[in-house]
């Protein structure tokens, strides 16, 4: 089953804290189409500006998602992002609902 992830990253208004912040996100878009089981995603930034942003991922499955989340090179660059002052990252994992 196909699964959405959801990951949103609140930072400082300082610009130097955002340009760090989209280099590590610019890191992560180069590595994960390659990985297993990935079919898209997209970042997205709220009209009314606010410091955050939104990644939304679509995956084949949840183990396809999980292999990436535990994966050292997803966890090196998490972990640059972890060293941000100020920046938080809120993962949230969605499964298509049957509404009949």
């Amino acid at each position: 089953m196909s699964i959405k992830v959801l990951i949103k990253r609140k930072f400082p208004k300082e610009k130097e804290t955002e340009k760090e912040l989209l280099k590590c996100i610019r890191e992560i878009r180069s590595l994960v189409p390659h990985q297993q089981g990935f079919i898209s995603s997209e970042y997205l930034k709220p009209i009314d500006d606010r410091n955050e942003i939104t990644t939304v991922s679509n995956w084949f499955s949840f183990e396809d998602w999980r292999i990436w989340l535990e994966s050292e090179a997803r966890k090196q660059i998490q972990s640059k992002i972890d060293n941000i002052q100020g920046v938080t990252s809120e993962y949230t994992v969605y499964r298509n609902m049957k509404t009949r």
